[in-house]
């Protein structure tokens, strides 16, 4: 069983052995780490890596080691740093943040900061307090807001979720000689909601989704959800195993089975592969711009 180490250092897809950039969070992410865009690696352990070879295969072991040595060229300069390599999983979660994190630059900068950018890759406990935190710090101050769902993989937070964007505001109040301010101090219902869903929108991500609905709290983008909704319960046995049944069906106030029907967006705008590979995010451009459209 062998493993292929990982140090965070993003390489360029054209020249495999080129820097593109560092992950932020990663194991070169580290202020006495000097990696930069441009640098290209020239040996791994001091062995001299031949570029017609596949790139991981200096980087691939039985186990992870405790330190890497990577020696680059600058402009003909030789860098050489050490790192503590990581595990494919680890690197995973980076690139998605950092694909979270781009999604947010791109709002920001096509909106000129007036719309919030919110995501969640799940419907757990943790998200939801990550939502909560987003709400609160940066979205509450935005002329509208964008909540992305793509890829979520569920959980059962679906109702506090709906609760916080229904928020709309009913009252003013108004501290002696201070400006007035509206009660509730967060009420995102009052602003554009846009929600972002796609094919692998899934479970409490598509319960989520059809309450934005039914509530009427914005337009929804995307693609169909995965049709992938239903509740489990579980019971341990005496021998200490554990199983699982599907127990809890969802339904809209019709009575349509999500499980069958899944949900459908308001704006229908697919991403396609060839997106993906140049970086290009069709979906969440529409949001932007059907945003800006009723911000006018």
């Amino acid at each position: 069983h062998y493993r292929t180490m990982e140090t965070g250092v993003v390489f360029k897809n054209e020249s495999p052995y080129i820097v593109d950039r560092v992950l932020r969070n990663s194991a070169a992410d580290y202020k006495n780490i000097d990696i930069q865009a441009g640098d290209k690696l020239k040996a791994v352990n001091g062995i001299i890596v031949d570029e017609r070879l596949d790139r991981d295969s200096y980087f691939t072991r039985p186990s992870l080691d405790k330190e890497l040595t990577l020696t680059f060229d600058r402009a003909g300069k030789e860098v050489m740093v050490k790192i503590h390599p990581e595990a494919p999983g680890e690197l995973k979660t980076q690139l998605y943040d950092d694909w979270i994190n781009q999604n947010k630059k791109v709002v920001d900068e096509q909106s000129k900061s007036r719309i919030g950018y919110v995501y969640m890759k799940d419907m757990s406990a943790n998200a939801l307090g990550k939502f909560l935190e987003d709400m609160v710090d940066e979205a509450y101050k935005k002329d509208a807001l964008i909540l992305d769902l793509r890829y979520n993989t569920g959980g059962n937070v679906h109702d506090e979720v709906l609760k916080f964007l229904s928020q709309k505001p009913y009252l003013q109040w108004q501290y002696r000689g201070g400006e007035k301010t509206a009660q509730p101090n967060f009420s995102p219902a009052a602003k554009p909601i846009v929600l972002l869903i796609n094919e692998q929108t899934l479970s409490d991500g598509e319960m989520t989704a059809a309450g934005f609905k039914t509530l009427g709290l914005g337009k929804i983008i995307g693609t169909e959800t995965y049709r992938w909704i239903i509740f489990t319960s579980g019971k341990s046995l005496v021998d200490g195993s554990f199983y699982r049944l599907p127990s809890w069906g969802c339904f809209t106030l019709d009575g349509k089975d999500l499980e069958h029907e899944g949900v459908k967006p308001d704006i229908y705008i697919k991403t396609s592969f060839t997106d993906r590979l140049t970086g290009n995010d069709p979906q969440l451009n529409g949001a932007v711009s059907e945003i800006l459209k009723q911000l006018k």
